[in-house]
């Protein structure tokens, strides 16, 4: 971001003995970071079968591609949140997918700890290790489900720290 300030200040009518008015210009650019952009693609469960759904099975890698720029290169000063629906599924806040008791568990890769869709807190990460993100359908427990097709969508929101 490139912006500038401009402050022009005179002295008023108040003056003192052995004082002069002075006319000040103060100039300011700030120059912040680039504009992130995220592009992603959709991911593909193929067919789910009721009864196979445990949190683990149907487990599909979330592909994203983050542009910050050339200037970015190295730096660990990011941060990520994913907003979307929710819904609440065994305790857990999963994205949902308009059907009762069926929901999509976002989870970084590398630990496999949940991404908590619409949460407030952020997860911080570098341009150059950015989080492996997983999606797997999960389903509440004692429910029975219907057949039916389904579909989710977050939005990636990154951000500068």
């Amino acid at each position: 971001m490139v912006g500038g300030l401009l402050i022009c200040t005179t002295v008023g009518e108040l003056t003192y003995a052995g004082s002069k008015p002075v006319n000040m210009v103060l100039r300011v650019q700030v120059d912040g970071p680039p504009p992130c952009t995220v592009t992603g693609s959709d991911v593909d469960f193929g067919d789910v079968l009721i009864r196979r759904i445990d949190g683990s099975q149907y487990l599909q890698p979330v592909t994203y591609k983050l542009d910050c720029g050339q200037r970015l290169t190295g730096a660990d000063d990011l941060r990520m949140q994913l907003q979307g629906p929710t819904s609440v599924i065994n305790g857990e806040t999963v994205l949902n997918t308009g059907i009762d008791g069926f929901g999509i568990r976002i989870q970084n890769a590398t630990n496999d700890s949940l991404i908590t869709v619409g949460s407030s807190a952020w997860l911080p990460f570098s341009i150059d290790n950015q989080p492996t993100l997983e999606a797997v359908p999960v389903k509440q427990n004692g429910v029975s489900l219907v057949s039916s097709a389904f579909s989710a969508t977050a939005t990636m929101v990154v951000d500068y720290q």
